[in-house]
């Protein structure tokens, strides 16, 4: 299950792929979820914080280590914190995203390493010949490579990497979670959060980014999918706002099941094409569980979650 109709395979953005093991680089864990703020009256059980560093050899090339910068904006997007406390500031450690490889190797998080003058890359003997994302495993953790031929190609691979991947998630997931949050809003008949909800740039409307993004490969959608991508954008943007400002919770709650079927469309393949093919990463992606348990949607029955007050008739299949 996942709301965004247009996140199919980022590949068909690029006439040339920029990856190796794509779906590697798209599961590979770039956050967690942690308590934050611990402290202090705003502690918080639940927070996404980044699970990566953004390393470099020392002997790398700038314009390679300028590109680490896009990288961590976008991740900073998706993000929610850093992950401070009151006892980091006190002794001054603030946390750092971006450092040379010696340094982040220890640190205990996954690395997204830019370039290939680095002993990872040496070691392990890789050779690049085209931009390009690789996912390896280090000594018990696990590495990004953002590799090429030359410094161009690294900056080409690592720009692909910040808007293309991390961009695109970061957009997808705010969007996800916002349209599960919303389930439970009309549940709960909140009807004017629902709709500030859908019009924030931070809620539904998140995944406006990816829409701009993917409309080039829109025009290359046979007509079905066409059809199923406006109606999914009607209901979502159109008819739901109009059910909430009537305050019909009924209608509302009857659109938000259509929305998601539209979606279902995509990832499951329900009568067009499926354009949703990947796995994602279940510790991401398992956060929208526990916003429904939080809104009372989901209950335990004989020791076993009911999730039927979102996956129901034709969106009863959990997971991909």
């Amino acid at each position: 299950m996942f709301i965004i109709l247009l996140l199919l395979s980022v590949s068909v953005l690029f006439s040339k792929p920029v990856f190796d093991t794509f779906g590697e680089v798209k599961r590979f864990p770039y956050i967690t979820y942690r308590k934050v703020w611990t402290g202090t009256p705003a502690e918080l059980e639940e927070v996404a914080v980044p699970n990566v560093v953004i390393a470099y050899g020392r002997r790398e090339n700038r314009r390679v280590i300028a590109t680490a910068s896009n990288i961590a904006y976008y991740l900073g997007q998706w993000t929610e914190d850093m992950g401070i406390t009151p006892r980091m500031v006190r002794k001054g450690r603030l946390p750092s995203m971006i450092m040379p490889l010696p340094k982040a190797l220890k640190t205990k998080k996954h690395i997204i390493l830019l370039g290939t003058n680095n002993v990872i890359v040496k070691s392990l003997g890789l050779r690049f010949t085209r931009p390009t994302l690789k996912v390896v495993e280090w000594k018990g953790r696990k590495v990004l490579i953002v590799g090429g031929k030359n410094p161009s190609q690294v900056v080409k691979a690592g720009n692909f990497l910040a808007h293309r991947v991390i961009g695109f998630k970061a957009g997808a997931y705010k969007t996800f979670f916002s349209f599960v949050k919303l389930r439970g809003l009309i549940e709960h008949e909140n009807y004017v959060a629902g709709i500030h909800l859908i019009r924030e740039a931070s809620g539904l409307s998140a995944c406006g980014k990816n829409m701009s993004l993917a409309a080039p490969a829109m025009l290359k959608f046979p007509p079905e999918v066409k059809k199923v991508v406006k109606k999914r954008n009607r209901i979502m943007y159109v008819e739901l706002v109009q059910a909430l400002r009537s305050k019909d919770k009924e209608r509302a709650r009857r659109l938000w099941k259509e929305a998601m079927f539209t979606c279902y469309q995509c990832h499951q393949g329900l009568g067009i094409k499926r354009l949703r093919r990947f796995v994602p990463n279940p510790e991401i992606h398992a956060r929208h569980q526990r916003i429904a348990m939080s809104y009372g949607l989901v209950k335990r029955v004989n020791g076993k979650f009911n999730c039927t007050a979102c996956h129901s008739g034709r969106t009863e299949h959990r997971g991909y």
